[in-house]
């Protein structure tokens, strides 16, 4: 990664949406080929200075789509889009209901459609001259791995010294250029304006992290990719989703929704192996266990990282990386697949994987003087947790020390799962905070604490501190020579979420305070 010091860092507003003025005024018309439109009102002959989704940012001349959302209806907010300069809107709402907007008597042009989400991608990517059609569009969903693979492939792509763009969990970059990321995806609007930008600034190459909401939502309807990766399903977001079908499905959309020239699944996972046999043409596969295209063998895992043979359509070789854990394989067999389908070379491969640097708070390690290990992890499922535990246990000569906790308003189900996860594998577990947003922490940890093996004993093999600088603290102060800490579900944030307000929290800051308090 670049040094963040001589970096032009630029930041969402919190509603995740940038206003950006396009002076190349398009016609309505134009915009809204392939739209679907179940009423229209007033002319298409209408130039259109800008899209906004957010009324307050609307001005002359711009479409708003009013965007329904789970606790407000964006149809309400058209009378303010109008007051501001609205010349046009897209709205779900039927427009003989909209008596109260008096709209025979105003320049204004409404559209009803089924569905302003993909409206609202369907009129971006028009707005924005289709930029997922001009570079090279690489999108990748699972529930873990999305960030690593993505800056896996970023490294390889670089090494072959061409430009590169990230979107993803732990910022948006490209060139000089790097914003915050307020969610993983985002809004199709700012998706379009963000691949246009990149474009401009001449990156070739981007990787895209595509997340379950996104997908849902139609954040990426109708793009163009040009390589497809899907990583594994596990259980999480099913308080948004429902359930794991609902959630698979979600994740699919992927596929059936936009047009990707290659695909690539893991089937080393169920859903994985599923998808493979639905969507076989111009599908790669990759694996361990399974036999794939993209197929690891021989792999040693060690306390500095892992090797193996890999095996590929365009041939075999060796593979030494630093990056810890089987779980780290499986990521580095969906980048290298996802390189390899866009004529990255197998020498390339080898010589960017046996210099690949640790990503963000994924596995990031704590350099002390103590002789203890401290790991920073952004492992928040179950899954991910039995991973990251079992990748510390294979090079921990002493005990393993976990500190972890579950988000508020987030799905419940999986809190007992994530303590059964831990305290089996650990030696000794910390339950604390992680964001309880507007849920009593201590509520969360007493579901945690319903996934406690009968055999385990607090004090001797758990402890639940509801404050996390005080968890993560007491962990490093009990962990002697050749232990290790791990402390997860936070990784590269540098925020904790308490009640209704939002503070500065690094795990890594935290951690390292400890470890200089233990030098005195």
């Amino acid at each position: 990664m670049e040094s963040t010091s001589s970096t032009n860092w630029l930041v969402f507003p919190e509603s995740g949406y940038l206003n950006v003025t396009d002076q190349n005024e398009q016609k309505l018309s134009r915009l809204i080929l392939g739209l679907q439109v179940t009423n229209i009102l007033g002319t298409m002959d209408r130039a259109i200075r800008e899209i906004v989704f957010d009324s307050r940012k609307s001005g002359l001349d711009s479409l708003f789509v009013a965007i329904p959302g789970r606790n407000w209806d964006g149809g309400v907010f058209i009378k303010d889009a109008i007051a501001k300069g609205a010349s046009a809107f897209i709205t779900q709402t039927p427009l003989d209901s909209l008596g109260g907007l008096d709209l025979g008597s105003r320049d204004v042009t409404a559209l009803c459609v089924e569905d302003s989400r993909k409206a609202l991608s369907i009129v971006s990517t028009s707005f924005y001259h289709r930029p997922s059609e001009r570079l090279a569009v690489t999108g990748i969903t699972g529930t873990n791995g999305k960030t690593t693979t993505s800056y896996i492939l970023e490294a390889l792509f670089r090494a072959k010294e061409v430009r590169t763009g990230v979107i993803g969990t732990i910022n948006y970059h490209y060139g000089d250029k790097k914003l915050s990321a307020p969610v993983t995806t985002p809004e199709s609007l700012d998706l379009n304006r963000m691949l246009d930008a990149m474009i401009e600034e001449k990156i070739e190459y981007c990787f895209l992290e595509i997340s379950s909401h996104a997908l849902y939502q139609s954040r990426v309807h109708d793009m163009r990719f040009k390589v497809g990766i899907f990583t594994n399903l596990t259980r999480d977001h099913l308080d948004f989703h429902g359930d794991m079908e609902s959630y698979k499905n979600a994740k699919k959309k992927l596929f059936l929704d936009n047009r990707v020239q290659q695909r690539i699944f893991n089937i080393d996972d169920p859903v994985g192996r599923e998808f493979a046999g639905e969507f076989k043409a111009d599908s790669f596969t990759t694996g361990i266990d399974s036999n794939a295209d993209f197929k690891a063998e021989n792999i040693v895992l060690t306390k500095s990282g892992c090797q193996f043979t890999l095996k590929t359509p365009f041939g075999a070789g060796e593979i030494h990386s630093n990056l810890l854990g089987r779980h780290n394989i499986h990521n580095l067999l969906s980048a290298a697949a996802g390189a390899m389908v866009q004529d990255v070379s197998l020498e390339k491969v080898q010589e960017v994987f046996r210099q690949i640097q640790p990503i963000p708070g994924r596995f990031e390690s704590i350099d002390n003087s103590h002789g203890v290990s401290v790991l920073v992890d952004y492992a928040h499922t179950d899954d991910a947790l039995c991973n990251a535990i079992s990748a510390a246990k294979a090079f921990t000569e002493g005990k393993l020390i976990v500190v972890f906790g579950c988000g508020g308003d987030r799905d419940k189900g999986k809190r007992k799962a994530m303590g059964q996860a831990v305290l089996r594998e650990a030696d000794f577990s910390i339950i604390t905070s992680d964001n309880p947003r507007t849920e009593d922490p201590e509520q969360i940890i007493e579901d945690i604490l319903q996934g406690v093996p009968s055999s385990a004993r607090k004090g001797d093999d758990y402890a639940a501190i509801i404050n996390r600088k005080e968890a993560i603290e007491h962990a490093i102060h009990l962990a002697g020579k050749n232990d290790l800490v791990l402390i997860a579900g936070k990784g590269h944030e540098d925020y904790q979420i308490l009640a209704t307000q939002t503070i500065h929290f690094d795990d890594r800051e935290v951690a390292r305070s400890a470890l200089r308090k233990r030098s005195h």
